[in-house]
């Protein structure tokens, strides 16, 4: 899962010149998300890991990115 989500920020970043700030994901793709990096225990752990806002909907079929100018938070 985490090498697909990379895969998902660097072709955004190629086609836009700038990194995503926001994950879309549905519960089934977080929960293997939180699987897969068992030492981001927390939401914002794995938030600030990712660098991107996370987005979680029954909506979303496949992972995707995005970015806004709303998402204002501290990565660090």
């Amino acid at each position: 899962m985490l090498s697909f989500i990379y895969q998902l920020s660097r072709t955004f970043e190629l086609e836009h010149g700038y990194l995503p700030n926001l994950l879309y994901l549905n519960p089934r793709h977080y929960s293997a998300l939180i699987d897969a990096l068992a030492e981001e225990s927390t939401h914002e752990s794995l938030r600030l890991r990712l660098g991107m806002e996370l987005i979680l909907t029954d909506d979303v079929v496949h992972p995707h990115v995005a970015w806004t100018r709303l998402a204002q938070f501290a990565v660090g």
